[in-house]
């Protein structure tokens, strides 16, 4: 009986932390993004904050996030459910942490369908975005520090696509 309360417990702190970390990834979106979109202006874009981690299917959305260590590791974990992973980095100082590079957040990111239709244009809300993209090529744009990237993927049906993008210091 003693053991069947703790795995109860252990399961409530389990689910309690699993709630809290799908607030901070952007599981759960606000009704204003970032960026000053609305919801239903993303909707219109054809791409949208994904509002759980279970995908819809024939809806496009995304998640962006990957601040601290355990949203780093739910990221890792959820990248190959989705067709598009994109991972930010710059490179560091060493001098200053003795790593070679650092996640970045906040990146501009422009995504155009290949008519040149700009479907999605936010801010990173941390250097892990995830994207449930239909099938077809796409123009990527991403700047940082004024710095500006740009990348052509193909989203191929269950095939998962990772791009790293990487600045210097």
């Amino acid at each position: 009986m003693k053991s069947v309360k703790l795995i109860t417990a252990a399961i409530v702190v389990v689910f309690s932390s699993l709630a809290v970390s799908a607030t901070a990834m952007g599981f759960l979106p606000p009704e204003e993004l970032s960026d000053g979109y609305s919801a239903s202006k993303i909707a219109e874009l054809g791409l949208q904050k994904c509002e759980s981690n279970q995908k819809v299917p024939g809806q496009a959305c995304y998640i962006s996030g990957g601040i601290g260590v355990d949203e780093v590791a739910e990221f890792k974990a959820l990248a190959k459910e989705y067709p598009l992973e994109m991972v930010f980095v710059q490179k560091a100082d060493t001098e200053d942490n003795n790593r070679i590079e650092e996640y970045l957040a906040e990146v501009q990111l422009k995504i155009k369908d290949a008519k040149g239709n700009l479907i999605l244009d936010i801010v990173t809300d941390g250097p892990f975005f995830l994207a449930d993209l239909p099938t077809g090529k796409y123009q990527i744009i991403v700047e940082h520090d004024e710095v500006v990237k740009t990348d052509v993927v193909h989203v191929a049906a269950k095939k998962h696509q990772r791009s790293v993008y990487l600045w210097n210091r």
